[in-house]
């Protein structure tokens, strides 16, 4: 039995994904899984678990704390492992999120 604030709504992971501005492919890029993947997830066909679904958590306290997508993510591509750094520096570790 899944707690209540511990999974998102297939429709609060399309919010999140469209706030960062990110393609379905781009979400999956980030995540370190397949584009099929994020597709069954904003389908209602599984949820993410695990980290993945640590990572949405973080998204989600970043956004509703009212970081911009270019706080978050950045403006430039940069590789997956340094984008989750920053986002979860955003998310919970104060102001300070350096490069």
């Amino acid at each position: 039995m899944h707690q209540h604030g511990l999974m998102f709504a297939p429709s609060r992971l399309v919010e999140i994904r469209t706030a960062l501005g990110f393609s379905q492919e781009a979400m999956a890029h980030l995540l370190g899984v397949s584009f099929a993947t994020v597709n069954r997830w904003e389908n209602r066909h599984s949820s993410p678990t695990g980290a993945v679904l640590e990572v949405y958590r973080a998204l989600d306290t970043a956004l509703r704390a009212g970081r911009s997508a270019k706080d978050i993510v950045g403006n430039t591509p940069r590789d997956p492992g340094r984008q989750l750094h920053r986002i979860f520096q955003l998310a919970y570790g104060g102001d300070d999120a350096g490069g």
